[in-house]
């Protein structure tokens, strides 16, 4: 074997060797890369699920909320936002963080709801079609009592990318009984959709009991059934008192 082969040989182990060593090296990083993503989803799922579980426990028991409580929720959702800055869920689960910390009564509840209003104009952003959000944008246009043109269009919206989305049964069916009780001007504006929803809305497990309790806080049960005379006898007994048997 000639000296020149030898030194194209060695030069070929050389190069595998690099080739062997770079590959070892990529792979070490990719192990590292996923590690450290893995984590960071990790925390900031577990964030994000601590606050779910918050913001439900608020809307079945409202009086357990407080400012304390809200601004912790707020921290631990900035966190998720904070790994995941694209994620529009986490945006939308930070608009009713606000709402909850503007329902608190505190001085500050006009600008909870402007930064609500900015959460969910975030996630809309991000995933156009998602009728919470819309939905979020209503409710808080409403607790500042700026229900205008923006404030239908939001719902009107709302009802186009999510018909059957149980969060859009709870908002109209809530709105709409609270005009019917103030005998506001709104109520015939929402009167053409109101039934349907709150049929809708009955029906659904997710929104049921949201709408069943606005009803009763309203004391509203004759006139719902009333409204509801047409519907199933499944979705009429949610109602208390609408089903009764002769003895």
């Amino acid at each position: 074997m000639t000296n020149n082969s030898m030194a194209i040989r060695f030069s070929k182990y050389i190069s595998l060797f690099k080739i062997a060593a770079l590959a070892k090296y990529a792979t070490v990083l990719i192990g590292f890369w996923g590690a450290y993503w893995s984590a960071q989803f990790f925390l900031a799922s577990n964030a994000y699920y601590s606050v779910k579980n918050n913001v439900e426990q608020w809307q079945r028991e409202p009086n357990e909320v407080s400012v304390e409580k809200a601004n912790a929720a707020l921290a631990k959702i900035d966190t998720s936002i904070r790994y995941f800055s694209e994620n529009s869920l986490y945006f939308q689960m930070r608009g009713q963080v606000y709402e909850w910390l503007a329902y608190t009564g505190s001085d500050n509840s006009n600008q909870y709801l402007n930064d609500a209003i900015s959460s969910y104009q975030q996630s809309i952003l991000l995933r156009p079609y998602w009728a919470a959000s819309w939905v979020g944008l209503a409710s808080s246009k409403w607790k500042l009592n700026e229900v205008d043109d923006e404030f239908y269009h939001y719902l009107a919206t709302a009802q186009e990318v999510g018909p059957q989305d149980a969060v859009l049964h709870s908002f109209i069916s809530e709105f709409g009984l609270s005009m019917y009780e103030a005998r506001s001007i709104h109520y015939v504006n929402v009167k053409p959709i109101l039934t349907k929803h709150l049929d809708l809305g009955l029906q659904n497990p997710l929104s049921r009991q949201r709408i069943v309790q606005s009803i009763t806080d309203k004391a509203l049960e004759t006139t719902a059934c009333r409204w509801l005379k047409s519907s199933q006898y499944s979705v009429r007994k949610q109602i208390p008192g609408c089903i009764t048997y002769n003895k």
